[in-house]
Parts: structure tokens; C-alpha cells; sequence
């Protein structure tokens, strides 16, 4: 599947408008109508999301009964919390009992691509083209990227190609005192966390700064700079082959081991939940963290209620060994929503009638800034929250649905930000869309792939982590790869992701 880097403009991506009235099964959004323009039976969508907040809407909020005015839905919503997604997606997904539109993080799930081949979920394909919105131009790379076989099993959620993934940022107040500028290598990256740690960067007299907090998980990026791509293969003679086994994988290792020999991680790298860590970095007693750009002002903000002077500059890439920038990209989605086929056809239209109006100018920005002249105001051709904004938590909702349809909703709301640091900002978004680091297994899927990496790759995690902790050496590594590259399941995955991506390229 060849990627496609795209820089969505906004005023191109949701330019014209959608008329809310009459519409029938040809996709057209909004609330239907008989022919004698009575209203129709109102559409009962049952669906789950992922969300990043802390709180959820409930049935009276104000942003769902607007959504359901203008759709002329009932919706009922599972708000699924970051912190708990894993263990509760995989309860829903073995109980069968599935909402009308079901979340899905990663199509590569094993046992979603299952489902799949099983039928349980509606092709798409020949749906799509009926709805003007999830049809538009400008998003049609997050459906090339997203197929499966060449059919669309999901409507993807759309996220910007750029600033998006985990990279780090840093606290720019930080090396501002300390005389330094924001490192471009993965050595400058050590000298700088170590200065950190060295310095008493927080100023409390103590040396309890902890100048990166991260666990493995969010390590990806060095494992990714090494080796100079993005995922877990990379193109070698025209072939695919895993990263893991890489000996720029055990270079990256190495460097993490060193940073976490040097104190430059937390005490408990190794175990520490997601939330722990992110609690370190809003105590202010941290230098850094891995994030989406979008996070450099949401961040910055709470930082700052235990340090006024705090300020999180997103790092715009780290040169790979030969000297390339390397920063993320994502395919144009993250997370997708599939239709059950248990949803009889008539039905699997009005959902997409819904999704089609989130897709629409009015509905993303119902989804993102609530209603306007209530949640917001236009002020010389910009939205300006209101105080009713903050009172109806129209953040907490439906932006977890419908992310703004930009590039530029990874900055943040400029509202909340000085106009210099948002246009700081924007011009290291601007850089990091100059950079197109390959990820050449993207949107490609085995059935061995599938069915055998997760454990593999576990085993991998697994011995990275005992040499980092010191509980096993380098050359116990060495010999672990060493043996994991004759293993017979590595070696059956590697051959069908190869057969996959050759049949790929024919198709291009």
C-alpha cells in the first residue's frame, strides 16, 4: 500500500455546505422525511468511542441532543476511558454483543481481522460513494490506507497525517535557563535530558527531576530513528524485513539503556501505567514527555498551575545515522468504526447518514465547538469560545467522534495559547510536513502476521526490558535474536507480509 503524505487544508477539506433537510438512502446528511415531509421514525444508534478525558456526556447533554436534533437520531454512547480501552474492548469484542457502529483502534487486531474474514462486519465499499462528505477528495487517503483486500471494512477516524504519533517535547523554559537549544540528535537528546537531571532544572534544591517520563511503550521513536522508518518493518533490497531483528533495533536498545543507566527515565520505567507517568509531567518535576503536538498547549496549561514559567516545546524531528530527519506520520486515521452485519442494509444507511454529517462543515464543527453563538462566536473569521463553551464540557464529547478536519487541529486551540507560541508551533508543524519517513508495511495485512507477531513481539519486549533493567546482558540478547531469526513463525510471517507487499506493489 504506497502512502501518500497529504497536508489537509481546512477551508479546502470543508468547503461548501450541507443541506439538513429531506434525504433519502442516497447519503445525503441529515434528519429524513416522508414525501409528504412529515418526519420519519427516529434512528436508534447504539456505538462505543475511544476517549482522552476524564468525564463523559450523558444523555442530556447538550452536544448529543443537538447531534440527534439535526440527525434525527437517538444515540447511545459508550465512552470508553483510554485507561481502561484494552481489557474493554476485548470483553465487547468476545461478547458478540456489538453497538451498531463498534470502535476498533487497530484493524491488525487478531481478533478483529478475524471477525472479519468471518463476516461478521459490513463491506463498505460500495456504500462510500453515495455520502458527499466521507466521500470528499481531500480525505481519501485515510480510505486507501485503511482497506483491507481492497474493500473498506470501516469508517475511519479521521486524524491528521502530521504532528500526530508519540515524540517527544520538552520543556523549552528548561533549556531556555540552562543555555540550551532543543537537540536534532539522539545524542544532543542524552546531553540534554542529562543536564536536566544535573542541573536542578525545576529549581527546588533537590536532585529529584525526572528528565523524561516514559515507560517502554512510548520508546517506539528510538527504535524508529535507528532504524529510519516508521512501524515494524523496513525495505531492504526490495524486501520486507522486522525491524526487531535489526541490528539498528540493538543500537536504539543500547541508547535506552544507557538513559536509563544514566537516571534519566523514572525509578519504575518498567511499570509505571500511562497515568502515572503523565502525572509526573504535570507535577512539574519533569523534562519531557512522548506526545501528539496537540498536547503541547493542553499540557503546558496544567503544568503551569504548580509552575507558572512552564512551557512544552514539541520537538520537530531527531537525524537518523545518515543524517535524515525523522519524525511520525499517521495514514490519515486513527481508530476506525464498523458496522455489524447483524445492522440490516436500511439501517447501515442511516448510520452513515449520521457519520456523513460529522463529516460535514456544520457537523465537525457542532462535534469540535458546540453551537454557534452559544459555545462560540466568529470574530474576524475566527471561533471564540464563550464561558458556555467551558459550562456544557463541549470538549469532552464528540471530538472523540469527529476530529476537526485538519492538519492544524494538532496545534491545539490557538485560543488557549499566546499567539507566539502558537505560531512556534505551527512553524514545527509546518517542518515536520517537509519529512516523509517510509513506512512501507502500512496498511498490509497477513493472516501469520496477524495470528503470530503479537506473541512474538512480546517475547522481544520482554527480553529489550531485562537488558535495560540489567537482568540480562547484551549477548543474551544477541543470541535471543540470533535464534529468533531462524525461528519458524518469524520466518512464515516474513514470507507472507513479503508475498503481500509484492502483490501490492502490482496494484499500483
Amino acid at each position: 500500500m504506497k502512502v501518500k503524505q497529504a497536508s489537509l487544508s481546512l477551508a479546502v477539506l470543508l468547503a461548501g455546505s450541507v443541506a439538513l433537510a429531506a434525504c433519502s438512502n442516497s447519503g445525503k446528511s441529515g434528519a429524513e422525511t416522508g414525501n409528504s415531509g412529515s418526519k420519519q421514525q427516529v434512528t436508534e444508534i447504539t456505538m462505543n468511542t475511544l476517549s482522552y478525558a476524564t468525564e463523559f456526556p450523558d444523555e442530556n447533554d447538550v452536544i448529543l441532543k443537538e447531534f440527534e436534533k439535526r440527525t434525527n437520531t437517538k444515540l447511545k454512547i459508550d465512552w470508553v476511558p483510554v485507561t481502561t480501552s484494552d481489557d474493554k474492548f476485548n470483553v465487547l469484542y468476545a461478547s458478540g454483543n456489538l453497538p451498531d457502529l463498534t470502535f476498533v483502534e487497530d484493524l491488525g487486531n487478531q481478533q478483529i481481522r478475524s471477525m472479519i474474514d468471518q463476516g461478521v462486519f459490513w463491506d463498505l465499499t460500495p456504500f462510500i460513494k453515495d455520502y458527499k462528505n466521507l466521500s470528499n477528495p481531500a480525505i481519501q487517503m485515510m480510505w486507501d490506507n485503511s482497506k483491507i483486500n481492497g474493500k473498506n471494512y470501516s469508517i475511519p477516524r479521521f486524524y491528521p497525517t502530521h504532528g500526530g504519533g508519540v515524540f517527544p517535547m520538552l520543556r523549552k523554559d528548561w533549556l531556555d535557563k540552562l543555555g540550551l537549544k532543543p537537540p536534532q540528535t539522539m545524542d544532543q537528546f542524552f546531553d540534554v535530558l542529562k543536564a536536566f537531571k544535573d542541573s536542578d532544572a525545576d529549581g527546588n534544591g533537590k536532585k529529584d527531576t525526572v528528565p523524561y517520563s516514559s515507560g517502554p511503550a512510548s520508546m517506539g521513536f528510538v527504535y524508529g530513528v535507528y532504524n529510519e522508518t516508521q512501524g515494524d518493518w523496513k525495505l531492504k533490497d526490495g524486501k520486507l524485513v522486522p525491524v526487531m531483528t535489526e541490528d539498528a533495533s540493538r543500537d536504539a536498545l543500547l541508547w535506552i539503556k544507557k538513559a536509563y543507566d544514566a537516571g534519566l527515565f523514572p525509578n519504575d520505567f518498567a511499570i509505571l501505567k500511562t497515568s502515572q507517568l503523565n502525572d509526573l509531567l504535570l507535577s512539574g518535576k519533569a523534562g519531557g514527555q512522548g506526545f501528539a503536538m496537540n498536547n503541547a498547549i493542553t499540557r503546558t496549561i496544567e503544568i503551569r498551575k504548580v509552575d507558572p514559567k512552564a512551557d512544552l516545546i514539541p520537538l520537530t524531528s531527531l537525524k537518523t545515522a545518515n543524517g535524515a530527519p525523522y519524525t511520525p506520520s499517521t495514514p490519515g486515521f486513527y481508530g476506525h468504526f464498523l458496522i455489524p452485519k447483524k445492522v440490516p442494509e436500511a439501517k447501515v444507511r442511516k448510520l452513515l447518514q449520521f457519520m456523513d454529517y460529522g463529516y460535514s462543515p456544520e457537523g465537525n464543527e457542532l462535534a469540535n465547538y458546540g453551537i454557534k453563538d452559544v459555545h462560540f462566536k466568529l470574530e474576524n473569521g475566527k471561533r471564540v469560545l464563550t464561558d458556555q463553551f467551558k459550562k456544557d464540557k463541549v470538549d469532552i464529547g464528540f471530538q472523540y467522534i469527529f476530529l476537526k478536519l485538519s492538519d492544524e487541529q494538532v496545534l491545539g486551540d490557538p485560543s488557549m495559547a499566546d499567539a507566539a507560541t502558537y505560531a512556534r508551533n505551527q512553524s514545527i508543524l509546518d517542518e515536520r510536513k517537509k519529512i516523509n519517513v517510509p513506512n512501507p508495511a502500512q496498511g498490509l495485512v497477513s493472516d501469520a502476521n496477524t495470528k503470530l507477531m503479537p506473541d512474538i513481539k512480546k517475547k522481544v519486549d520482554d527480553m529489550r526490558i531485562k537488558v535495560i533493567l540489567g537482568q540480562e546482558k547484551i549477548e543474551a540478547y544477541d543470541d535471543f535474536i540470533k535464534k529468533l531469526k531462524d525461528d519458524p513463525n518469524l520466518q512464515k510471517v516474513t514470507k507472507e507480509m513479503n508475498e503481500v507487499y509484492a502483490q501490492a506493489q502490482k496494484n499500483k
